[in-house]
């Protein structure tokens, strides 16, 4: 929208049903420049420059009303309202993070393998019957979000004793998954580091 276009003049609050004051009405008129201007200024371009006012004259007319303020010239009013809602709008706005090119936005935007996400939960699913009961206890922790310091003091040993003889069973587990058929020598299953990141 660009500063010659205008803002729907009604004369009805959409929210309460209630007639808008002609004085607020007749101000936005006059400032109606001035917020496309400021809009520009603030926000980068002026689009959004009728929202604001009309939302203000509604605001403001409410206001009035509620004070049983009589009709006068209501232009202070309703430029001090706009100028904090683009402010506020501002605000909002710079609150988003530019994620970069058209490149990176399609890389964020892939939709993700679910199949590869069903995968990995049957090689845990199977991986988990091949475990000891300790072991078993560890990986339960680890999909729990604990990491290795919580995990050892909990098992009453080291750090790097649990972690060592955990990764030790996962891989004697997944031989035997492999010799027995039931899991392939696919990549994701033979990265162990991929359980740390559950």
């Amino acid at each position: 929208m660009t500063s010659s276009d205008q803002w729907w003049d009604r004369d009805i609050d959409d929210e309460t049903g209630r007639a808008l004051r002609a004085d607020v009405r007749e101000a936005a008129h006059r400032i109606w420049q001035w917020v496309c201007r400021k809009t520009q200024e603030l926000l980068g371009d002026s689009s959004d420059a009728a929202e604001v006012l009309e939302s203000s004259i509604a605001t403001i007319s409410r206001y009035l009303d509620k004070s049983q303020v009589p009709l006068h010239s209501a232009d202070g009013l309703l430029v001090v309202a706009c100028y904090r809602s683009i402010r506020r709008l501002a605000r909002r706005r710079s609150r988003v993070e530019l994620v970069g090119g058209t490149s990176e936005l399609a890389a964020i935007l892939k939709a993700p393998d679910w199949r590869d996400e069903i995968d990995r939960r049957l090689f845990l699913n199977e991986l988990a019957h091949e475990l000891d009961a300790r072991s078993l206890a560890i990986l339960r922790l680890r999909l729990a979000g604990y990491d290795w310091n919580e995990i050892g003091r909990m098992m009453h040993m080291s750090t790097s004793t649990a972690r060592s003889n955990f990764w030790r069973d996962v891989r004697k587990a997944h031989i035997d998954l492999l010799r027995a058929g039931k899991a392939t020598r696919r990549d994701e299953w033979l990265e162990y580091d991929r359980i740390e990141k559950i």
